[in-house]
């Protein structure tokens, strides 16, 4: 961890002319996949200048940013500092001001500014997984508690690829690393995955009953060991930003719990691995592996802006996982999940690739003071071959816009879509021109999932390049057909300007994810 002045020199980087319109193509380190070695492992242009880009307003103090002022990028060649920018005025629901009772405690909002007020001290440079865990703590060593209470405003700036699966020494950790920490019972014997999945096969004697006993409570035990490593708390007024187009966080769970005014930008979040998952076999008919960790999740947090990055399952995405008990040995859990009341959150420019459970906002039914919270607004995001929830909503009003869902021929043909705005209990979902593109065969009526929501307002939605009505597909044939309305109106919120749906395919592939945005370091004091 490094605070300014910096040791190392100076530099301005930015996305390499390839990079602008493709994705990123480094994976982070494999992570072991504690099976048995008998499991069959599964398969394994030109910018257009139209819309209004995600722009931010620059704050005052060092290295403020020269931002377009009229809402566009700030030219190629040009590097921002990116760390003192705020959101932009009317850039969502995260820049609205006004009341927020994340689990009934009311607090008042304003505009999400992150850390630019950060003093020098409080500005950091890091390019190991222990430098950001100490940045976000305060200091050197810091637990996870001293990151989820900090609320001093601060910048911490990521130079390169960051792996939790990284000891503070440098060690590269494996999953084994983590069980060979624990016994079973009183057998001395160290815990596995393949004896895990050896004694719970409902195939076996054990049947179909949910685990428990020794083996159970070790897969617990071991499951703690790999939370300690990998799972970092972030407080509140705190920006974390990305430089060039190699900033990666991969096999963390990003977790801002309990925080406000809290900015994610220009960073690559890559494969939340989970090397205990738990079997539930009562989840749904056939079972399925259940796993921990997002890549980043928002918990009781209020006024978080997510703008520019990229999330994705590394060297695991979904079609490369084994089949275990019937069922996909699911590593991961969600991309970025808004849960548990948070509120005031904008997505912006963001990029959601080859996942299964992309975005949930909402965490359960039952938690009825999430009333009134979960006001998100989803714009210019592009999602390929993601399998569901893109969102999936409970009790919020949300906004999703000018978004792109693309999936490809590959997808279609090893299955994995079920589809992509979920309206669940009490939500009220407002989608406008959004573009979707879905493979040959695919029905159009997938594209929206009911869970207990009875409203969806749509429109303006172009369907592989036509207009489409999506919702009156679904409830051509759906027993209970939800109405196209919405308990609230977006503009009453905040102003917007609407890009023509049928420009979204050409605009937002271009525009969204990490690597796009020049960036660079503050000057040295």
């Amino acid at each position: 961890m490094r605070t300014r002045p910096f040791p190392r020199p100076r530099r301005a980087v930015g996305p390499t002319a390839e990079r602008v319109l493709t994705r990123p193509t480094g994976s982070p380190p494999a992570r072991s996949l504690v099976l048995p070695l008998a499991l069959a492992v599964g398969m394994a242009g030109a910018l257009v200048a139209v819309g209004q880009p995600a722009a931010a307003s620059p704050a005052a103090g060092p290295a403020t940013a020269a931002v377009d002022q009229a809402g566009g990028h700030p030219g190629r060649g040009h590097r921002t500092d990116l760390g003192r920018e705020t959101i932009r005025t009317n850039d969502g629901w995260a820049a609205w001001s006004g009341s927020t009772f994340p689990d009934g405690v009311e607090r008042q909002a304003g505009p999400t500014t992150g850390g630019a007020e950060a003093a020098p001290a409080e500005v950091y440079e890091v390019d190991t997984w222990q430098e950001l865990r100490d940045a976000l703590a305060g200091r050197e060593g810091g637990s996870q508690t001293d990151a989820r209470r900090n609320v001093t405003p601060r910048i911490v700036y990521v130079t390169g690829p960051l792996d939790a699966f990284t000891a503070a020494d440098g060690t590269q950790l494996t999953c084994e690393d983590f069980a060979s920490q624990v016994t079973v019972g009183d057998t001395g014997e160290p815990f596995s995955m393949d004896d895990y999945i050896a004694h719970y096969d409902p195939s076996g004697p054990w049947g179909w009953a949910d685990p428990a006993g020794p083996l159970e409570e070790a897969r617990s035990r071991a499951a703690s060991l790999q939370a300690a490593q990998t799972q970092q708390h972030v407080g509140s007024n705190v920006t974390i930003v990305g430089v060039g187009d190699d900033a990666q966080i991969s096999g963390a769970n990003l977790r801002v719990r309990d925080a406000h005014n809290v900015i994610l930008r220009n960073l690559r979040f890559s494969d939340g691995y989970d090397c205990f998952p738990q079997w539930d076999p009562g989840d749904g008919d056939t079972g399925n592996w259940n796993s921990a960790y997002d890549n980043v999740s928002l918990w009781t947090s209020t006024s978080v802006w997510v703008d520019h990055s990229t999330f994705d399952d590394g060297a695991h995405p979904a079609d490369s996982l084994p089949v275990v008990f019937g069922r996909p040995f699911e590593v991961h859990d969600g991309l970025l999940d808004i849960t548990h009341g948070s509120d005031l959150v904008t997505v912006s420019y963001n990029r959601f690739l080859s996942h299964d459970k992309t975005m949930l906002i909402g965490s359960s039914d039952s938690r009825l003071q999430d009333r009134g919270q979960h006001r998100v607004t989803l714009h210019h995001n592009y999602w390929q071959d993601i399998g569901q929830r893109a969102p999936r909503v409970r009790f919020g009003d949300v906004h999703a816009y000018n978004n792109y869902y693309r999936q490809t021929r590959r997808q279609a043909a090893t299955g994995g879509f079920q589809y992509y705005w979920g309206a669940g209990k009490e939500s009220s979902l407002v989608v406008e021109n959004n573009a979707v593109t879905l493979a040959r065969g695919t029905d159009p009526a997938r594209v929206v999932g009911v869970y207990g929501g009875t409203m969806l307002s749509e429109s303006g939605t172009v369907l592989n390049g036509r207009r489409a009505d999506l919702l009156a597909a679904y409830n051509a044939t759906a027993s209970t057909p939800l109405a196209d309305e919405a308990r609230w109106t977006p503009s009453d919120a905040y102003r917007y300007r609407l890009l023509p749906a049928a420009a979204v395919p050409w605009v937002v592939p271009a525009a969204a994810g990490a690597g796009v945005l020049p960036s660079t370091l503050p000057p040295p004091r």
